[in-house]
């Protein structure tokens, strides 16, 4: 009995700790404190939110602007392979003593557009972006930042401005970790963004300012798994793409993978320490993935909810002869991605919309109203409810409604109304005309005396 007391006082504490968190916008929180500034980690598989914070403050992008340039240069319709780019000189003359990052791409180069992808996503060229925005702004870098913010309007952004294609600071060049997760979510579903921007290492094609290939290396340190940088290599995730400038502090979008659950996580702002002018210290943005996607890995898990066999509940049928009531079972089978210490039976199943009532005829299958599933009084999936069987219609239970419906209609009410109204009037028409002849008959009577 004490066992079974300390199991209930246990579940108990826990659903009370689970619900206090699970509101406040995230599941739970994960133990480790995450630094970065922002953050918002979503499952790929069901679409859930698993954790965000800080998902609309604006921030500088840094580098995670070239995600938004590869878009538009995918979107083209261009062939990377055929479609050769000379490099323009004053490209390089902008970015002259700025610090940017570069692909050792040189003036008057012709580079295709696959290596200048490649080159943008991973050491994060800054020569490339503004190389791609000049032939996709028809020589203007201010005619493709237009269409770079006019997209993202059109994906959802609500808090995004570019400035430029590369991402080097300027203090309008702002979005959010929410917006940047619109961005990239519409990023992976076109070809080839996912192979280019998960790449750890690749050989760019020998030009005509570089008569031999070279090799470029993605700048997110957690895809190597040479000795130098064992020290955060994750074998779970895959790409995206760094940002960092003094002003962004450290970012890093990513994707992870493990034993069939996929996540996207955007984090931003994580701070930078430096000494004697050199950045030092671990790297927060891979510190904040790493614990974030082991959390998520670790504390959830997909569980079945609710079946197509499930009684849910059962409703009323008039004008039937067959039945009285009629079963509702889901429409489909309802798996989703819960805390491993969550049982499903104590998902909260919100029935406010079943109707009192239903009118047959009713077909198997047919869409009666919907349940709202909800845990710790979040709501996190809605799906239909149907008739489990089949409600004929009784003619003559129908012609009878029909028949008490007229009855107590406004129009039946309204109508019976009117006629007491006109034979109120008829009565009262015909006392003053029988007066009147009363009075006729009196004065004539008096006039014959």
């Amino acid at each position: 009995m004490k066992q079974k007391f300390r199991a209930l006082i246990a579940c108990l504490l826990t659903v009370v700790i689970f619900a206090s968190s699970f509101s406040a916008g995230a599941a739970f929180a994960p133990e480790q404190a995450i630094n970065s500034e922002a953050a918002y980690l979503v499952n790929l598989d069901t679409g859930m939110v698993m954790y965000k914070k800080n998902e609309n403050k604006k921030l500088y992008p840094a580098s995670l602007t070239k995600i938004m340039t590869a878009i538009l240069v995918l979107e083209s319709g261009k062939d990377l392979d055929k479609t050769v780019v000379t490099a323009p000189s004053y490209i390089f003359d902008d970015l002259w003593k700025l610090d940017a990052s570069t692909a050792g791409i040189m003036a008057g180069e012709q580079i295709t557009l696959r290596d200048l992808l490649y080159a943008l996503m991973l050491p994060s060229a800054c020569e490339a972006g503004s190389i791609l925005a000049d032939y996709f702004g028809g020589g203007s870098i201010p005619k493709f930042v237009e269409q770079m913010n006019a997209r993202a309007k059109e994906l959802g952004c609500k808090n995004t401005h570019f400035v430029n294609a590369h991402g080097l600071h300027n203090p309008d060049q702002q979005t959010t970790a929410y917006d940047m997760y619109l961005i990239t979510k519409h990023a992976m579903t076109l070809t080839p963004f996912m192979e280019i921007a998960c790449t750890p290492k690749y050989t760019m094609q020998a030009t005509n300012k570089h008569p031999k290939t070279r090799n470029i290396y993605h700048t997110n340190e957690i895809l190597r798994t040479t000795s130098s940088y064992s020290k955060y290599y994750y074998p779970y995730m895959k790409g995206i793409k760094t940002g960092t400038t003094d002003e962004s502090g450290k970012n890093l979008v990513s994707t992870a993978s493990k034993n069939g659950y996929n996540y996207l996580l955007i984090t931003m702002g994580a701070p930078l320490k430096y000494s004697n002018g050199k950045p030092v210290g671990d790297n927060g943005s891979y510190i904040d993935a790493i614990n974030l996607y082991d959390w998520a890995f670790d504390n959830f898990k997909m569980k079945t909810v609710i079946t197509k066999t499930d009684t849910v509940a059962d409703v009323k049928v008039t004008q039937s002869w067959d039945r009285d009531h009629v079963l509702l079972v889901p429409e489909k089978d309802v798996t989703a991605l819960l805390p491993s210490m969550v049982d499903p039976s104590s998902i909260q199943k919100d029935l406010s919309e079943v109707p009192k009532s239903i009118q047959a005829p009713v077909k198997k299958g047919q869409v009666i109203c919907q349940i709202k599933l909800k845990l710790a009084d979040e709501q996190f999936e809605t799906v239909n409810l149907v008739a489990s069987e089949d409600a004929g219609r009784s003619t003559i239970l129908y012609v009878w409604d029909g028949v008490k419906g007229f009855f107590s209609s406004l129009w039946f009410k309204l109508i019976v109304g009117f006629l007491v109204v006109l034979l109120a009037a008829y009565f009262f028409f015909m006392v003053m005309y029988n007066k009147k002849r009363q009075k006729n008959k009196v004065v004539r009577r008096k006039r014959k005396f």
